[in-house]
């Protein structure tokens, strides 16, 4: 008996949904308990048209009809997601897929899952989905009795328009490969697919990075597999997919579990079949021609971070099988498929093999390699060189046979802890052997050098097995770091050292940590400055020290032993050369210690001012030695004599305080008597000054 139909009013009773049910299926499933003729009938009730059921603005008017709450009813519809592509994407259960995804037109349904429980399942509007896993039978999409299509508006889930019990249909038998892609679809949608078909999807050997996918990246990735033909070309733009066509989504899933089943042989094969004959030369074959529109439908429509499985099994095509170019704007491919394709530019090739600029083309005009010429005619006529890659690995191979007894630069400098220009200077004086590129095919602008030396030297200084010590600055003791710095340099002076300890005939007696390698060994320093590449300069009995050194000697710093020299007091060495520390003679500075001693060393002594005890000694009258100080502007440094510092008596801090304040009184005094002569000048009279009985009036004259 048919209900009438009020408008406005709400069922007698609420039917709940079931997990994952269609919202089709749902209204289908509510019409039918309450006894209407199909789900249209509640869109009546509700005043809303006919296809206004499942959208977003009429979500309250049918939840209110249906007693459910609103969020019930859009959990269950395939509702617009808000974004850059709201119109073109749905929720299917929270899962992300493509409106064309969905079958709205001519529903399907598995008559044996009907039997077993009268439900409209969601997974069934899949458009993929032509398969149902757990019976392993073929959907239905149109009745038998009155060969039409199903329609969604009907009495009952399980009836058609005609009257015919769907349960009592006989669904055809499905391939095991039609039961794998859709069991795939099914789990990824949150359908359990059946035991049977987890054995059929285990036995195809999909890539398990496919079986990872979502709903909507899987139904992507079927569709695009599942379209391609053998010896067939994409069209630049597809044909959008017919989901309503249950022949043609059949034949889709096939070709998908042609393309992904044992992966990734059968895809290997497609993309072979693509290939035109045999081509004598390379230049001939034309990449966008034969492979454009496959590459750009990959590259766009299966980003690389979600399908990157099918991205490296289409780089390795290329790269085992094309026997052409790759020019450069295939940009979509990744570095891989350019450092490994089979033909590569003269460019890249000095790149690869570290060769200087021009030095393939030279190699290949004269057959080194296995070359040829292009003559490019596109934005002007240029002529490209494009070198075999497998000919150019054999040169490079052989080519590092001969290098093998050299050692890298880098090599070298963690061996003896030099640096590059320090290295390579010690080499040009000839304490290492070695070669330098391109001349003999070797890298451009790059140093080898002769592993025997290098090992021989780094021997040479790890035999002696000295004490690791404490060190800071030079002294008694140098460690080779500060020597390159002040006296060898970095070129002869310190090559002729390291010949020295190769030879035995110069020992190191320390280590420090400080510096690495060969640099951390110390020495003698009166031991190294022999060892000084300044051509003329005749070394003395007692040596030379630099002028830190010289500072330690006296306790002053660097700057007052540079006015000692600058007033003539000392005399540089001779022979100096840019870039190494100056020299004094060591009797100089001896000499001119045992005569006088700064005024800053007697103030640390004895814990005082060193500015108010040079100004106390000058106003006491005490002979000081006074030095200008450069790059100063102003200020001296003051030595005294040591005879002359035996005989007076330093003063105390107080007497320095005293002296400090009668001078400042004094100060103030004369600063007062100028200002008083000034104003009496300027008024022509003698001042006066008022006395006050009060001591602090403010009114006091003057």
């Amino acid at each position: 008996m048919s209900i009438p139909i009020v408008r406005g009013a709400r069922l007698l009773f609420r039917v709940d949904p079931l997990p994952r049910e269609s919202p089709r299926g749902y209204l289908c499933r509510v019409a039918q308990e309450h006894g209407y003729c199909g789900p249209l009938s509640l869109a009546q009730i509700a005043g809303l048209p006919r296809s206004g059921l499942e959208r977003d603005d009429s979500a309250k008017q049918i939840a209110h009809v249906l007693r459910l709450e609103p969020e019930e009813w859009q959990a269950m519809c395939y509702r617009h997601i808000g974004g850059r592509n709201r119109f073109d994407q749905r929720s299917f259960y929270g899962r992300r897929i493509s409106v064309d995804d969905l079958n709205y037109k001519r529903p399907r349904i598995c008559p044996r899952c009907l039997r077993e429980n009268p439900i409209w399942w969601a997974v069934w509007d899949l458009g993929l989905v032509t398969t149902c896993p757990i019976h392993r039978c073929h959907l239905v999409n149109q009745c038998p009795a009155c060969r039409r299509r199903l329609a969604w508006q009907r009495p009952s889930v399980h009836k058609c328009r005609c009257g015919l019990d769907l349960r009592t249909v006989t669904a055809e038998a499905a391939t095991p490969d039609l039961v794998a892609i859709n069991a795939a679809i099914y789990k990824a949608a949150g359908f359990p697919p059946g035991e049977g078909a987890e054995v059929d999807l285990i036995d195809c050997g999909f890539p398990p990075e496919m079986l990872r996918l979502g709903l909507g990246a899987l139904l992507r990735l079927a569709l695009f597999v599942g379209s391609i033909r053998e010896k067939d070309k994409l069209r630049r733009k597809q044909r959008p997919f017919t989901a309503t066509d249950l022949a043609v989504a059949t034949e889709i899933d096939r070709g998908a579990v042609a393309v992904l089943r044992e992966w990734p042989r059968p895809l290997r094969e497609v993309l072979r079949n693509m290939l035109p004959p045999e081509v004598a030369d390379p230049a001939a074959l034309n990449f966008s021609k034969i492979f454009g529109n496959f590459y750009r439908h990959l590259f766009r429509v299966l980003p690389h971070n979600e399908f990157g499985f099918l991205h490296e099994a289409f780089e390795r095509f290329v790269i085992e099988d094309w026997k052409g170019l790759i020019r450069g704007q295939h940009r979509y491919f990744s570095a891989a498929v350019r450092r490994s394709s089979q033909w590569v530019t003269a460019n890249e090739a000095e790149v690869i093999a570290h060769v200087a600029g021009g030095r393939i083309w030279d190699l290949a005009r004269q057959g080194q390699f296995d070359a040829i010429f292009v003559k490019v005619r596109r934005g002007g006529s240029r002529t490209e060189c494009w070198v075999r890659r497998e000919s150019l690995n054999h040169w490079i191979a052989a080519r590092d046979a001969e290098l093998a007894p050299y050692m890298p630069r880098p090599e070298a400098e963690r061996a003896l802890g030099l640096k590059n220009f320090t290295l390579a200077t010690v080499a040009a004086a000839g304490a290492i052997r070695y070669v330098k590129g391109p001349e003999r095919n070797f890298p451009a602008r790059c140093f080898f050098f002769l592993r025997e030396d290098v090992m021989k030297i780094k021997d040479a200084f790890e035999k002696y097995s000295v004490p690791v010590k404490a060190y800071s600055k030079p002294g008694e003791f140098i460690a080779l770091r500060h020597a390159m710095k002040n006296y060898l340099g970095r070129d002869s002076g310190l090559a002729a050292v390291i010949r020295a300890v190769v030879d035995g005939g110069l020992v190191p007696v320390g280590y420090t940590n400080r510096f690495r390698g060969i640099t951390g060994y110390l020495f003698v320093s009166e031991d190294l400055r022999k060892y000084r590449p300044v051509l003329g300069m005749k070394v003395t009995p007692k040596g030379f020290v630099n002028y830190g050194e010289a500072a330690a000697v006296l306790g002053v710093k660097v700057r007052e032993v540079r006015g000692l020299v600058e007033q003539g007091i000392m005399r540089a060495a001779a022979g100096y050369r840019f870039g190494l520390s100056k020299l004094l003679p060591a009797v100089d500075v001896q000499r001119f210690a045992e005569r006088y001693v700064a005024t800053s060393v007697l103030a640390r002594r004895f814990h005082l001012n060193s500015g108010s005890l040079a100004r106390y000694l000058r106003e006491s009258g005490t002979p000081l030695l006074a030095i200008p100080l450069p790059d100063a502007g102003r200020g001296h440094a003051f030595f005294l004599r040591k005879d002359v510092a035996a005989q007076i008596q330093i003063p105390s801090r107080r007497m320095l305080r005293d002296a400090a304040r009668r001078r400042i009184v004094a100060a103030r005094k004369q600063r007062w008597a100028e200002y008083r002569q000034a104003k009496e000048t300027a008024l022509g009279k003698p001042l006066r000054r008022v006395r006050t009985n009060s001591r602090h009036s403010g009114n006091a004259k003057k």
